[in-house]
């Protein structure tokens, strides 16, 4: 597995989320669990398929409730143009997918540079908005995408996706921008962090 290391990362100034979707309607929390407080809506800036986001979502609760990252385990997963009217949250996370979230064809793309993911720190506070640029998300997934199925694509895409927003998470929730020694948290990820599903084994420590 190609070793390439990518970094999520914090940017330190004001952008606005901004993008458009489906509608979806609001998914209840799972039975006998405590009541979501949380609810995290997301924005893709191009059009998306509709077969990603289940497995999105699915990737996502997946490793939220493997617990290796003291976040909220059970949030409330929407789409932004779902209408939110009367329902409150303690607090609301934008997430903005930028590009294309699919792994061909823009893998072959010329190489950018850059952070897969980033959040906005504005007068000290790390405020609640995601970026995530699933093009450059695709580039640094190209060595293991040409061996994959459609779906097996779209299941590495997700995960990638699932384990960049949860590092980006995690800064907002801690109100830091220092990173973990291993897991999700680390600084930089492998092109196998970024695929790994959980249960398999845990996130490698090498990059620390």
């Amino acid at each position: 597995m190609n070793s390439h290391r990518v970094c999520p990362g914090i940017l330190l100034v004001l952008m606005l989320a901004s993008g458009n979707s489906m509608a979806a309607s609001i998914p209840s929390p799972p039975l006998n669990t405590e009541p979501a407080s949380t609810a995290l809506v997301f924005y893709a800036q191009s059009e998306m398929s509709e077969d990603l986001w289940p497995i999105l979502f699915a990737a996502l609760r997946a490793d939220l409730a493997e617990g290796s990252v003291a976040l909220e385990k059970n949030p409330v997963l929407v789409r932004g143009s779902q209408d939110l009217g009367g329902v409150s949250f303690q607090q609301i996370v934008s997430v903005k997918l930028i590009g294309r979230c699919d792994l061909l064809p823009q893998a072959n793309l010329a190489p950018e540079k850059g952070p897969l993911g980033w959040v906005l720190m504005v007068s000290g506070k790390i405020q609640p908005f995601v970026s995530i640029n699933c093009a450059r998300i695709a580039q640094v997934l190209r060595p293991v995408s040409a061996g994959l199925s459609k779906d097996g694509r779209q299941r590495a895409m997700a995960q990638a996706i699932a384990h960049v927003l949860i590092h980006e998470w995690d800064h907002i929730a801690r109100q830091s921008s220092a990173h973990g020694g291993r897991g999700v948290t680390q600084a930089y990820l492998s092109v196998s962090d970024l695929v790994q599903e959980p249960g398999n084994s845990h996130l490698t420590s090498r990059n620390r």
